[in-house]
């Protein structure tokens, strides 16, 4: 029996409307089910400009609304997870919205959902100066899922930064974590992206997938792109560059084994002395 998951990341590029985006989304798993994909992984906010004003005019229920109606479809019809981007979606009542990605299990069933938990709220110069929290209202429970091959832990772009929640997941035998992330190509995306994304494959042995939104000048806000996928040793195995495009892994979790059983920091760890406490 293998003990290996072929994944594909989908870096799509927002266009002027959200059926192209997702016609555009529609033929890349297509195109990556065809190529054995059993794990398709969507962008961060990936139907709409990264634009306040763009993101409240295209708020979404889920799993009702018309992205999670058609990765819904799509997983079902390819006979895989897809962990479905995100969406603002819509807050009954309230102005704001949340940034939260729904995954469907090869049935088409909602299988889970994260709201992402961190707000980013930064000023980082003229280039970069953005507050989240005046927009998106936060999550406060992790996600995590069953695949025949690995259980698998979600999060969304500046969570990634947040080493606890990695350990979260680990401690829940996730042996991939997948972050959607849209950081930006002004600052964050070239100087923190690929060392983040390192440091909690090392820091947790696992597998690290991220997926990004593909770049583009023109808008407000252009996403890095650079989707990429890390092995438990903290080497860089499948990598985009900031143009739309399909990357694929297959992930080994034989190898991933190797490298606890040669490097066995679970077993160095004093848990006699610290541990971390969650509240969810």
């Amino acid at each position: 029996m293998t003990n290996r998951l072929p994944i594909a990341l989908l870096q799509l590029l927002a266009r002027d409307t959200k059926s192209k985006v997702l016609q555009k989304a529609e033929e890349y798993i297509t195109q990556a089910a065809k190529n054995g994909t059993k794990l398709a992984i969507l962008p961060e906010l990936f139907t709409v400009e990264l634009h306040p004003p763009v993101m409240m005019a295209n708020k979404e229920s889920i799993p009702d609304g018309e992205t999670s109606q058609l990765m819904s479809h799509l997983a079902r019809e390819h006979n895989m997870h897809i962990i479905a981007g995100s969406v603002p979606e819509e807050i009954k009542g309230s102005e704001k919205m949340k940034n939260t990605t729904a995954i469907f299990n090869p049935k088409g069933e909602l299988e889970g959902r994260y709201t992402k938990m961190h707000s980013f709220d930064v000023d980082l110069g003229e280039h970069l100066s953005i507050h989240e929290s005046e927009w998106f209202e936060h999550g406060n429970n992790p996600a995590t899922f069953k695949t025949d091959i690995c259980k698998v832990g979600v999060g969304i772009c500046i969570d990634v930064r947040f080493p606890e929640i990695s350990r979260y997941y680990t401690e829940q035998d996730c042996k991939l974590h997948v972050y959607l992330g849209a950081f930006s190509a002004a600052r964050t995306g070239p100087a923190h992206w690929d060392v983040l994304l390192r440091a909690r494959a090392i820091d947790n042995q696992v597998y690290i997938a991220a997926c990004s939104p593909a770049a583009d000048k023109s808008h407000h806000y252009e996403a890095w792109g650079h989707s990429a996928v890390v092995d438990p040793w903290g080497k860089i195995i499948s990598r985009a560059e900031g143009e739309e495009s399909i990357i694929y892994a297959d992930l080994d979790m034989n190898y991933l084994n190797k490298v606890r059983g040669q490097l066995p920091v679970e077993k160095i760890r004093r848990k006699d002395l610290y541990h971390l406490t969650y509240n969810w």
